[in-house]
């Protein structure tokens, strides 16, 4: 048996740029493609969705995503911030669990998309 026989996946041909989630239809495919495994649909479920409810009140906290060139950052937030402008996108989530929880948050953002780069400050 091959590896390709048991596992399938649309192949990634580009790197996701987060300003193309501006497009719905990009949007819907950014979020269908999304893979979430059990690890990321706790920390979605548990930590970053209840972070953007509006409904409840709470104290809520920015989070920061690091990590290393293709690690998938660029299309998480992809995922999130296309959620969080269209309620319909939610149903297109992978994982049953986090398109459930997502359902309180989306639809209800209007999102501005802006990448801040990195680089050195010399003085």
């Amino acid at each position: 048996m091959k590896y390709g026989e048991l596992i399938q996946f649309d192949p990634i041909e580009s790197v996701v740029q987060l300003r193309t989630a501006d497009e719905e239809q990009i949007a819907r495919t950014l979020v269908a493609t999304y893979v979430i495994s059990t690890e990321m649909a706790e920390r979605l479920t548990g930590l970053v969705i209840p972070q953007l409810r509006f409904d409840l009140s709470a104290d809520n906290k920015g989070i920061l995503i690091v990590g290393n060139y293709g690690t998938g950052k660029s299309h998480l937030m992809s995922v999130l911030s296309a959620i969080a402008e269209h309620a319909g996108l939610a149903a297109a989530l992978t994982h049953p669990q986090v398109a459930e929880a997502a359902q309180v948050m989306a639809g209800r953002f209007k999102v501005v998309r802006v990448e801040i780069g990195s680089g050195w400050i010399r003085g």
